[in-house]
């Protein structure tokens, strides 16, 4: 199974991304859409290089998949 996620200010949340390829992030659905948002805005401030950008989401990508789930499932 393949899960994409798009990631900027006018992306939507990542609970809403998950939604629409049937998955959720249960309770941690929060948690995931406020790292997210701390991450971009991080980045489109300035406080980040791209370099760092790119490395942060690919371990911030590895945590959300350990957390997905599939919707409606246990």
């Amino acid at each position: 199974m393949t899960v994409e996620f798009h990631h900027g200010a006018l992306a939507d949340s990542y609970e809403e991304q998950a939604n629409k390829q049937g998955l959720t992030f249960g309770d941690m659905a929060k948690y995931v859409d406020d790292v997210g948002f701390g991450i971009v805005a991080a980045h489109i401030q300035g406080c980040i290089t791209d370099k760092e950008y790119a490395k942060i989401l690919q371990r911030f990508q590895k945590m959300m998949v350990k957390n997905l789930k599939l919707k409606g499932g246990d």
